[in-house]
Parts: C-alpha cells; sequence; structure tokens
C-alpha cells in the first residue's frame, strides 16, 4: 500500500474510531435505563449498594480523564509547541531568546478565561432579566390582590394540599360555629327581647372577628405561598444557570479537542513514512479514546440533549481526519508557504495548549478536588492517566529518535555512494 492510500485508509479508521469512543458513555447509559424500566422489583434493582458503585466508577473514570488531560496538556502538546516554535524561528531566521511558547499558551489560557467570563456575563444578565420581570407581575399581582381584598375574596392563583386542607378546616369551622348560634338562638326565642339581644350581640361580633382573623389567615398563608413560589422560581433558575455553564464549557472543551485534534491529524498526514504513520495513528488512539469517553460522560452529566450530543461527537470524529486530509495536501502539493503554515501551527496549538490548561486546572482537578469520597482511588486512577500517556510519549519520542537515526545513515549511505 503507498503512502497517499495508507493515509486514506487511517484517516476514515480513524473518525470511525473517534465516534465510536464518543458515543460509547451514551450507549452505556441508554442499557442502563432500559435494564431499570425492565426490572421486575425496581427497589432492588437501584438499591444502595448498585448507586455507590456506578457513582464510583463514574469518579474513577473522570479521575483517569483528568490525569490524561494533565498529561496531554504538559507533556505532549506544550512540548509539540516548543518544536513547532523552534522550527519556526529556524524559518524565519529568529535568534531571540523570547519565550515564544509560553506567550502562546498564556494568550490560549487568557483567551478562553474571558470567553468563559463573558458567556456567564451572558447569562447572568439574562437572568437578571428575567427575575426583574417576574417580580414586576408579583408585585402588579400583589397589588390587584389588595385592592380587591375589600370588595370580594381574591382569587387563588396557586393552590397546595396545605392550603386546600386550611381553607377546608376554616369551613367547617364556620359552619359548625353558624350551627353553635343557630342552637344558641333556638332556646332565646322564648325568652324576652332584652335578654336574647343580650346573648346574640357578644356572639355575633365574635362570629366576625373569627371570621376576620381566618380571612387574615388565609391572606397570610398566600403570601407565604407566594414567596415560596417565588424561591422555587429562583432555585430553578439557578439549577439552570449551572446546566448553562456546563454545558458552555463542554463546549469550550470540545471546540479545544477539535482544534488539538486537526493539528494531530495534520502530524500524522505529513509524515513520510507508513510506519510512522501507523505508529503515530495508534498512540494518538489511545489518547482520544479515554479523552472522548471522558466528554461523552460530561455531556451525560450535564444532560446535554442527545442531539447536541451527537453533533458534538461528529465535530469531534471529523477533526482528526480533516487534519489528515490536510497534512496530505500540504505533503502533495510542494507550492503551499511553509512558514504561513508554520506560524498559522503555532498559533493554533497555543491556543489549543492553553485551552487544555485552562480547562485541566479549573474544570477537572478542581472538581475533583472538591470531593469528599474515593479519595485513594481517585489518586491512584489520575496517576494512572498521567502514567499511560507519559509512557506513550515516552514511546513516541524513542520511535522518533530511531527514525532520525535511520534517515541520518541513510543519508550517510547516500553521501558515500555518490
Amino acid at each position: 500500500m503507498d503512502l497517499v492510500s495508507t493515509k486514506v485508509l487511517v484517516a476514515i479508521i480513524f473518525g470511525i474510531f473517534r465516534f465510536f469512543f464518543g458515543m460509547l458513555p451514551v450507549k452505556l447509559d441508554t442499557c442502563l435505563r432500559r435494564w431499570e424500566e425492565g426490572s421486575t422489583d425496581k427497589k432492588t434493582f437501584i438499591n444502595a449498594k448498585r448507586h455507590q458503585q456506578v457513582t464510583c466508577a463514574v469518579a474513577m473514570t473522570q479521575s483517569f480523564g483528568g490525569g490524561v488531560m494533565f498529561a496531554t496538556c504538559f507533556l505532549h502538546m506544550m512540548r509539540t509547541l516548543f518544536v513547532s516554535v523552534e522550527e519556526l524561528k529556524k524559518i524565519k531566521g529568529i535568534t531571540n531568546e523570547y519565550p515564544i511558547s509560553q506567550l502562546m499558551i498564556s494568550l490560549g489560557f487568557f483567551s478562553i478565561y474571558f470567553l468563559e467570563e463573558f458567556s456567564h456575563w451572558m447569562i447572568n444578565s439574562n437572568k437578571s432579566c428575567t427575575k426583574s420581570a417576574l417580580d414586576k407581575v408579583a408585585t402588579s399581582l400583589h397589588k390587584e390582590s389588595s385592592r380587591s381584598s375589600n370588595k370580594i375574596t381574591p382569587v387563588r392563583t396557586i393552590e397546595t394540599i396545605e392550603e386546600w386542607d386550611l381553607n377546608e378546616k376554616n369551613r367547617q369551622f364556620d359552619s359548625n360555629f353558624e350551627n353553635e348560634v343557630d342552637f344558641l338562638e333556638s332556646p332565646s326565642k322564648t325568652a324576652p327581647k332584652a335578654e336574647s339581644s343580650v346573648t346574640f350581640s357578644p356572639t355575633k361580633s365574635e362570629k366576625a372577628i373569627c371570621r376576620s382573623a381566618s380571612a387574615k389567615s388565609r391572606y397570610s398563608i398566600r403570601e407565604d405561598l407566594e414567596r415560596a413560589n417565588n424561591a422555587v422560581i429562583e432555585e430553578e433558575d439557578e439549577e439552570k444557570l449551572k446546566d448553562r455553564e456546563q454545558v458552555m464549557r463542554c463546549v469550550l472543551t470540545i471546540a479545544a479537542l477539535s482544534l488539538h485534534s486537526i493539528l494531530e491529524g495534520l502530524s500524522i498526514g505529513i509524515q513520510k513514512q507508513t510506519s510512522e504513520i501507523w505508529y503515530l495513528f495508534i498512540a494518538v488512539s489511545i489518547h482520544s479514546a479515554s479523552i472522548l469517553f471522558v466528554m461523552g460522560v460530561e455531556l451525560i452529566l450535564a444532560q446535554t440533549k442527545m442531539r447536541f450530543i451527537v453533533i458534538q461527537m461528529i465535530a469531534l470524529a471529523v477533526a482528526s481526519p480533516l487534519g489528515i486530509f490536510l497534512g496530505l495536501l500540504v505533503t502533495v502539493d510542494a507550492t503551499l508557504n511553509f512558514s504561513t503554515m508554520a506560524t498559522i501551527t503555532v498559533f493554533l496549538e497555543g491556543l489549543s495548549a492553553g485551552t487544555i490548561l485552562y480547562i485541566t486546572f479549573f474544570e477537572v482537578l478542581n472538581r475533583e478536588k472538591e470531593r469528599r469520597v474515593y479519595r485513594l482511588r481517585r489518586c491512584l486512577c489520575i496517576m494512572g492517566g498521567f502514567t499511560l500517556m507519559a509512557f506513550l510519549q515516552y514511546a513516541e519520542s524513542r520511535s522518533a529518535v530511531h527514525a532520525d537515526d535511520d534517515v541520518s545513515v541513510l543519508t550517510g549511505v547516500n553521501v558515500t555512494n555518490t
């Protein structure tokens, strides 16, 4: 198989492989839900032990992904950026020792930081507008109810079980009170008028007082219900805000990973040996499988819609083959400006490295630090993910050294023959 056919085959396999591991958590979640629905006894299906096992498995997967992303950022992306910057310096003839790679990482870090802050500001401003509109509606309803309270009974907008029970008790109290009044009035008919007036007047005033107290209690209960309703609405808004923030972070993570995947595919596509293509394919596949699985778990935990998950996973799956085809185009068409390509590559690599650095510390590792369960196992999983990627990076660097030695030997042989 020639070089071009190998790159095309690797691009197709890579896309299918990435999409499979990205959608694998969705499939596992669907199977668990089907087993739950098909279980005859849901109490035994969802028990405390099984819930603890699922929670532990999710925590271990996320911790492993944290170690993978940490190693990817420091051992792979930063190293790749440093090599690209050194190549760009050679092409441009730059002799300055200014830390360009660190500057590009910082630009990527702060760009994603300010972008996330801007998105939070937009969400919070939308939330404040919604809250002010709800406050205006509640104020108008309160004024209307206070105006009509002297004429007719205010219309009940919300009726809960507690309010209904209390109203029933008030109605029963009023009916019992009227029966007692009738019972007291019946013997008074035989008595003189003065005596009946004396006994009836306190009873009537007492009845009016009780009714006014009952009306006040109902009015206070209505106010309490309005306050409770507003509290529930605010709590729901806060939950929606947290979900939007989590989805926004997932989108930013996927955008950064897509950019990095394009660059990884580009590194595969510019290779000139078939063995190097397959080695990089295996290394990048193992690296991306764990990341995509973790991203699928993150999207499920954020309660993202299925259509949105599929679209993002398709974007992630297509990113690496796109990079491979771009690398193939670069190797086939030698008329492209390599200086421009090197500059664009350094800029994109710096943005992606800074983005992954921000997400690794502020999202993944910060979340793992806040957890108070499975501490030892989570630490072992983080170190396991880091160790796996460190070993792959070591194997890749050794292979690169051997490839350079082979190229130098072949060059020396050619020079001797000439």
